[in-house]
């Protein structure tokens, strides 16, 4: 089976994340590519609305998100314009944020 990619391109506000959110499983799922509800969440909650939360408070510009699917395999990337790379932060035990990279990094890990 051929690789499948898509890309399509946010303005980059956050009223966005929420229908990325859709359009990314919607995508999978119109591959046929069959989720179950722990995948689905992990895709939906952690790693497309991180990352595209991410791209929208920290990054540049536009925001792109790209789906490339095999058998086996999906990579999910989200770009701005942005020359700066991500940074895995290391929060206060008792801060509300800045573990969201690395929690995109241990499902990455975790799912291959």
């Amino acid at each position: 089976m051929p690789t499948l990619v898509t890309r399509f391109v946010l303005s980059g506000i956050k009223e966005e994340v929420s229908p990325a959110r859709r359009m990314v499983v919607d995508k999978v799922r119109a591959w046929g590519v069959r989720l179950d509800g722990e995948t689905t969440d992990a895709i939906r909650l952690f790693l497309v609305s991180e990352l595209v939360t991410n791209a929208v408070l920290h990054g540049v510009g536009p925001v792109t998100v790209e789906l490339c699917h095999q058998p086996g395999s999906l990579v999910i990337g989200v770009f701005d314009s942005s020359e700066a790379m991500p940074e895995v932060d290391h929060p206060a035990l008792g801060a509300e944020g800045g573990r969201g990279l690395g929690l995109v990094g241990f499902l990455a890990v975790r799912s291959g």
